[in-house]
């Protein structure tokens, strides 16, 4: 299925590299493959949780079988590599089978193989509300220290109203828990942007954001805020507590 602002990863399996793209929407499906979901959108396009994985050695594409909580079709979300057989989703816009539509604020644990993708699926419990709210077009990025303890940080997104976010989170993928960032508006108040990482020490990792939109008509980030550079020490300390 031809399809957009779904999420792809790389791995490598036995010294072959592999793509694996999931979920998007797009136009309807020439073929409806039986181990995913394919939902009409109101506005004639299609949501999908469909997996396709391409070898990057034989160039042929195959569909892995999924086992688990498996999102629901389901576009603009993030999806992180963790290591070569984990990943990590969150948010996005997901479809039920009602074809209501919802934004999100699920995490995913995925296990990943040739053959088959494990799901896990992990909700903001009613007794926490340490979490962020469900949005799509956000960014994020996982932040991997020496204690074996690795992060997915996001920021920013559209919210159900498509008002733009303004905050940053850290989540333990270990411990399933979130911390609120204290950072620049100007760096996290945007959609639509890119973000990365760069750990310079156990303590002391860079979050970089670049360009996006500032408000639900589409406004471009101009500068000075095109690039935003943050400095994470005390909290990176905290999630390890």
């Amino acid at each position: 299925m031809r399809r957009t602002h779904g999420g792809m990863i790389s791995f490598e399996h036995d010294g072959v590299h592999h793509l694996l793209m999931i979920g998007g929407a797009g136009s309807k499906p020439a073929v409806q493959l039986p181990h995913y979901k394919y939902i009409q959108l109101s506005n004639e396009r299609w949501r999908t949780n469909e997996h396709s994985m391409y070898n990057l050695s034989s160039r042929k594409w195959n569909n892995p079988s999924i086992i688990g909580q498996c999102i629901s079709p389901a576009s603009a979300f993030i999806i992180e590599k963790i290591n070569n057989t984990r990943a990590v989703l969150f948010g996005g816009t997901e479809t039920d089978d009602d074809a209501k539509n919802t934004v999100t604020n699920n995490i995913y644990i995925l296990e990943i193989s040739v053959s088959t993708v494990f799901w896990q699926c992990i909700k903001k419990p009613e007794a926490i509300d340490q979490w962020p709210v469900g949005r799509y077009y956000h960014a994020g990025a996982i932040i991997i220290t020496g204690s074996d303890c690795p992060m997915l940080v996001i920021s920013g997104g559209a919210d159900k109203n498509n008002d733009t976010l303004d905050d940053c989170w850290i989540f333990n993928i270990t411990q399933h828990s979130w911390i609120k960032l204290d950072v620049p508006h100007s760096a996290s108040k945007r959609h639509g942007h890119s973000l990365s990482v760069f750990l310079m020490s156990p303590h002391c990792v860079w979050i970089i954001t670049v360009g996006g939109c500032v408000d639900k008509r589409g406004t471009l980030v101009t500068n000075p805020n095109i690039v935003m550079i943050t400095e994470l020490g005390q909290c990176i300390s905290h999630t390890h507590q």
